[in-house]
């Protein structure tokens, strides 16, 4: 007899939970140059497909070598700079989007106490053997801007046939990308990789397989594992911020 295909849920926390919850997990800074010893974070999901957590730090200056992993982040409040090793420098604020690949080596500078969602992944060879730059987006693009790519919703229940989308980086840490569909009942299977995101508008609800149902609003994240299954109801035009990584590959 086939043993049963186990049931794989979404891991979920809701907007309050994100933008003020208590992040219980406290983990050091080092090495720094100067400021906060320690930040705080709440970890969502810890697995093959990715490191998933909200995370926050207050002032200081942390020098970082991306030689394990890649991050993708969401800035949710704060401000400061990223400078990488060549000199170019990224201002962060809330609603900005950052990307440290695999190889990338430079500096944190936090001036007001930095609040995020994160996820680092594991790179799946071939691997870059140089430094490697870091990918930004500004808010304004984040919440206002157009995006260009046509990407297909089938299958679908109801709704909207195509999402608009604009891949902000592919590699060998995932894929990130900014995303936008109008209201529909989507099926979905995650049998290629796991998903990650930050819902930056919108409305709808994400059910498991088992019944579980996520209210899906402004401020919520949401991690969809490899092998999950369950079904998309968006009720309200969603944007989102997402990540694709490769469990399969990565572990």
């Amino acid at each position: 007899m086939t043993a049963p295909t186990p049931v794989v849920p979404s891991v979920y926390l809701s907007a309050e939970e994100v933008l003020r919850g208590g992040l219980p997990d406290r983990i050091s800074m080092e090495p720094i140059v100067e400021g906060t010893p320690f930040a705080t974070e709440r970890v969502l999901l810890d697995s093959v497909d990715g490191f998933f957590a909200v995370w926050e730090c207050g002032p200081g200056v942390y020098p970082r070598v991306k030689d394990r992993r890649g991050s993708f982040m969401y800035i949710l409040s704060g401000a400061g700079t990223i400078t990488d090793q060549e000199g170019t420098v990224h201002q962060l604020t809330a609603d900005t989007v950052l990307l440290l690949p695999f190889g990338w080596v430079g500096t944190w500078t936090i001036t007001e106490t930095i609040r995020k969602v994160y996820l680092h992944s594991t790179p799946v060879a071939p691997l870059r053997e140089d430094v490697q730059p870091s990918v930004f987006l500004d808010a304004e693009t984040v919440l206002r801007g157009e995006w260009p790519e046509i990407v297909p919703m089938d299958p679908i229940v109801s709704g909207a046939r195509t999402a608009n989308e604009l891949t902000v980086f592919d590699g060998p840490d995932g894929l990130a990308a900014m995303w936008e569909c109008e209201p529909g009942i989507y099926p979905r299977v995650k049998d290629h990789h796991g998903s990650f995101m930050y819902i930056i508008s919108g409305a709808g609800t994400i059910t498991d397989q088992d019944g579980t149902v996520h209210e899906l609003t402004a401020g919520s994240a949401l991690g969809l594992p490899y092998g999950w299954v369950g079904t998309w109801n968006i009720t309200e035009t969603i944007r989102k911020f997402y990540v694709h990584t490769f469990p399969a590959l990565g572990a």
